[in-house]
């Protein structure tokens, strides 16, 4: 048993002096030059076909949800590096073993040894656990990026890695040997698409813990990533689905319920048809930023929560009102937002794109500083970068060449109306000149009671009056 479990403890030094696995290279489509295939005639044409469809479909027979890699699309961009791979620590087989990541794999024995101390459990018993689901965490990950790992290598490394995400939850990130920059970095690392760990494997190891609600402690440290204002519904009370991985819970804490899932399904099953009927029929969107609404007379009101589902737009005689909910940005921005939106765009995550929606619909009110100060005042937006010209360029980045496949196109249509009446505009307008400060009131009022006077006293200095 003490040599099994020195092997599990030493796991973190003994795979990374070894070089990066060929699935590490950011561009897959490199190699030799293949030769030019035969034509394929008869029964194997329609033998290829059916792999092809086997290759690309979603693996639904796979007890737990797969992790993608982040899609090509994505991988040409400038700053792929940046956002998209871990800079302090590796999660699963995808990044495990390059040299920049040495020295924190160092410390994942440790982890894993606290952990499994406080939680009253051997590790002999837990690797085990993991050695017989090993199969199924292996169909998990793309084939190329696990074929170079055993069933004993691959099981010792998934187990020190949840090990050590579990005790960087519990500890909130604080644990010895980090120095508070290392866990910023930590904590954006552990929301990367390519450095996830299926939830069931998280649960193989705490579901014999000795450690109450560790559910809702894995919910509040993802949640406390998306706010930092004691607001919105306490944490016991958000009900969130079975996540396939910290991304995607971190996603569903994003989103919150759906309230119109079936229109949002029906929606996105007809909208190649729908496309078709509309092509000559198209709802153009004149509104170009925030500015343009205010003008109109539609004004912004916080939500109260930080689901981004919570849009509303309710529309008066000449004002209306459009409902956004809270937004807290800081470093972790971007990078967060490019990974759901990474997430999205694969094959096994949820249809409805909700985050990219979100993503080009707030790309659409926002274009410049004042419009991030008018979100700003109005207190949905909350920015700790300082600038208000970095936030409106970090979302006018994200949304660069996103496809908006129209969640929220009924509130859309909803505001096009009504900043398509020019009443409501001329009157936006002379109320803002006019109106926008207790002195320029003050100012009519007195003009009003004068002229009231006026025809008063003109009324009685006719003769009969």
């Amino acid at each position: 048993m003490e040599k099994q479990q020195e092997l599990i403890m030493n796991v973190g030094e003994e795979e990374v002096e070894g070089g990066q696995p060929s699935s590490w290279n950011c561009d897959q489509t490199e190699g030799p030059k293949r030769e030019r295939e035969p034509e394929i005639e008869g029964e194997d044409c329609i033998g290829s076909v059916g792999k092809a469809k086997e290759g690309t479909t979603p693996s639904s027979q796979t007890p737990w949800p797969t992790i993608p890699k982040v899609p090509h699309l994505l991988r040409e961009t400038k700053d792929f590096k940046k956002f998209f791979q871990p800079r302090l620590i590796s999660i699963g087989p995808y990044h495990h073993g390059k040299p920049h990541l040495h020295p924190l794999e160092k410390i994942k024995p440790l982890c894993a040894k606290e952990f499994l101390a406080a939680c009253q459990q051997r590790m002999e018993d837990v690797y085990k656990n993991i050695k017989s689901n090993i199969g199924t965490v292996r169909k998990c990950y793309d084939k190329n990026a696990t074929i170079k790992y055993d069933d004993e290598t691959l099981a010792r490394m998934t187990l020190l890695d949840g090990c050590f995400i579990l005790q960087f939850i519990l500890c909130k990130g604080y644990i010895e040997v980090l120095r508070e920059h290392e866990i910023r970095v930590v904590e954006l690392d552990l929301f990367l698409l390519e450095n996830q760990l299926p939830f069931g494997v998280l649960q193989l190891i705490f579901e014999t813990a000795n450690i109450l609600s560790i559910k809702d402690k894995i919910k509040e440290f993802v949640i406390s990533r998306i706010t930092r204002l004691d607001e919105g519904p306490q944490v016991s009370k958000i009900q969130l689905e079975e996540p396939a991985h910290l991304l995607d819970l971190l996603r569903s804490a994003l989103l919150g319920r759906e309230k119109k899932q079936e229109a949002y399904a029906h929606r996105m099953r007809t909208k190649s048809s729908s496309n078709k009927e509309s092509s000559s029929q198209v709802n153009w969107q004149s509104f170009r930023h925030i500015s343009e609404l205010k003008a109109a007379g539609i004004y912004f009101k916080p939500s109260g929560t930080w689901f981004l589902r919570d849009i509303s737009f309710k529309s008066h005689f000449f004002y209306a009102y459009l409902k956004l909910p809270l937004l807290f940005i800081d470093h972790s921005t971007k990078p967060r937002f490019l990974n759901l939106v990474a997430y999205e765009m694969c094959l096994d995550a949820p249809h409805d794109y909700a985050v990219t929606s979100f993503l080009c619909f707030l790309d659409s009110l926002i274009d410049h500083a004042d419009d991030v100060k008018e979100l700003r005042n109005k207190k949905i937006l909350y920015n700790c970068l300082g600038s208000d010209t970095e936030v409106a360029r970090i979302f006018n980045q994200i949304a660069d060449g996103l496809v908006d496949l129209d969640v929220y196109k009924d509130v859309k249509d909803d505001i096009q109306k009504h900043y398509d009446k020019m009443v409501n505009t001329w009157i936006a307008e002379a109320l803002h000149n006019h109106f926008s400060s207790p002195w320029t009131i003050m100012t009519f009022i007195a003009a009003v009671c004068v002229l009231l006077l006026t025809g008063v006293q003109t009324y009685y200095t006719i003769p009969g009056n």
